[in-house]
């Protein structure tokens, strides 16, 4: 029986359901805690296109502090250090925001916020870095990037605005149904003197 995820973070497998949150750590370590034949029989399983996007399948690469917390939430905040998965978590979940079913339906965002220490730092990793929103998306749903406007424009016209946390009038006006913050504490503190600064 060919494995098949569901939406509810989970592994069918012959013997039954598997959570990939709770039982494991993902998809993908499922399938590397298999032996080497388990693992041939199941890239063979699947099919040309599903070999193609299961780079950009995070729901089988995803480990559970990847995952959006449940529930109504407005703030979720992921802590951790250097190569914990903070930004593909966070580049992962503006696609879930931005992208449909298909490459042209519209998704449950039209206008996003990406906000990094400095436009340099959101533009270089958080937009083009290697788990930045380019390298998590499928060549059919790649954003254009106008560097002029600071702004990724997806195929369904969903938009991403580029914004500095030094230039946080910038911010003042634009309305967005949500927002990527990255290095949230690092604007706060001035680097020169290590004293906070003062936004008035």
């Amino acid at each position: 029986m060919k494995p098949v995820f569901s939406t509810q973070r989970a592994l069918q497998t012959p013997c039954g359901w598997i959570s990939t949150t709770s039982d494991l750590r993902s998809g993908a370590a499922l399938i590397a805690s298999g032996t080497r034949d388990e693992q041939a029989d199941f890239l063979c399983s699947l099919t040309d296109d599903e070999l193609r996007g299961l780079p950009y399948l995070f729901d089988f690469w995803a480990l559970p502090h990847q995952w959006p917390p449940g529930g109504d939430w407005k703030t979720w905040v992921i802590l951790g250090g250097r190569g914990a998965g903070k930004t593909r978590a966070g580049a992962e979940w503006v696609r879930s925001q931005v992208e449909g079913a298909l490459p042209e339906d519209p998704g449950r965002a039209r206008r996003l916020a990406i906000i990094g220490e400095t436009y340099d730092q959101a533009r270089d990793v958080m937009v083009f870095g290697e788990s930045g929103i380019m390298a998590c998306t499928p060549p059919d749903r790649t954003p254009v990037w106008s560097a002029g406007e600071r702004k990724l424009t997806w195929p369904n016209g969903a938009v991403a605005h580029v914004f500095s946390a030094h230039d946080h009038e910038a911010l003042r006006g634009p309305q967005f149904d949500g927002a990527w913050v990255d290095e949230i504490g690092c604007a706060a503190i001035d680097k020169g003197t290590n004293q906070p600064n003062k936004f008035l």
